[in-house]
């Protein structure tokens, strides 16, 4: 691969960055583990975003629970990243999902759509 499309997360986010390419390595020789590694880097992604704009005063609240289906419909949550940007997270965890726990084959255009 000559370029990444997350090489700009590697200085500030290494393992975010590591984990972003592993799922960009694999989107096309390996769909399934792009998938799981796309969910990865999301789940990271979102537990530094409550990290960081969590706590005393931040603009987000922890949801009832914590995993990724619970953060993604905390409202603040919504609010800070639009409707946009949730349905392309949204996706990514239900791509996530399901290449984890069905047999079906992760279809090539699935990881990379």
């Amino acid at each position: 691969m000559t370029g990444s499309n997350f090489a700009f997360l590697a200085a500030d986010w290494p393992d975010l960055h590591a984990e972003a390419l592993r799922a960009e390595q694999a989107a096309l020789t390996d769909p399934r583990t792009a998938c799981f590694y796309a969910r990865r880097t999301l789940e990271l992604t979102v537990a530094w975003l409550f990290q960081a704009e969590g706590g005393r005063g931040g603009a987000l609240r922890l949801p009832y629970k914590a995993d990724l289906a619970a953060f993604l419909a905390e409202p603040s949550l919504r609010q800070l990243v639009g409707p946009a940007l949730l349905a392309k997270m949204d996706v990514i965890r239900m791509l996530g999902n399901h290449a984890v726990h069905q047999a079906r084959p992760v279809a090539a255009r699935e990881a990379t759509d």
